[in-house]
């Protein structure tokens, strides 16, 4: 008896529409990212233009006020309580800061070698583009509850985008493991 071997090829155009939804998430994943820092960077700790063009006269309860608010904007916002100490605790998960730089990077990374693995073996790979493609959308569902939470709507709707395309593109790689494992070749008897 002679063991056939098993095809680990997947057909072009699966491999193209899963290289073109991973793309896509990535895509996505890395303007949401970057419009959420650009917001948090512009929209905190600001003081009124009306206030730095016309101060108060000195020793009147008007300039008082505002050396308060301007006391209290330049001191760090990370106080326990404060929505920042808060925020960055939510982004927190088993002591790894998601946010950081360097685990977006790594995201992006690892999803353009899942690409290039894609093209280079096939179907050996599907079950690896499963696995981040959910671990990955669970985090983004997080996300997506986060930013709905601080009323950031556009990058909420960036963040429902990237969970649709990861798990669109779990669901493709799915089904052609699926498929791949229905079409074995039989074993024939010599």
């Amino acid at each position: 008896m002679t063991k056939s071997s098993r095809i680990h090829a997947l057909s072009r155009a699966t491999t193209i529409l899963l290289a073109g939804l991973m793309a896509l998430s990535t895509g996505l994943f890395v303007a949401g990212v970057a419009l959420e820092r650009s917001a948090s960077d512009t929209g905190e700790a600001t003081i009124p233009v009306a206030q730095i063009a016309t101060p108060a006269p000195e020793g009147s309860e008007a300039r008082e006020a505002q050396e308060r608010q301007e006391a209290t904007t330049t001191q760090p916002a990370e106080r326990e309580g404060s929505a920042a100490h808060e925020a960055a605790e939510q982004n927190h998960v088993l002591g790894l800061d998601v946010e950081s730089p360097w685990v977006i990077a790594s995201v992006v990374l690892l999803t353009l070698l899942l690409i290039a693995a894609l093209f280079q073996f096939g179907a050996r790979v599907l079950r690896l583009v499963v696995a981040f493609a959910l671990v990955a959308t669970v985090f983004d569902v997080r996300e997506v509850g986060y930013q709905l939470g601080q009323a950031r709507y556009l990058i909420a709707v960036i963040a429902i985008g990237v969970v649709i395309s990861r798990t669109a593109t779990a669901f493709i790689a799915w089904r052609a493991l699926r498929t791949e494992e229905t079409h074995l070749p039989v074993a024939r008897a010599s």
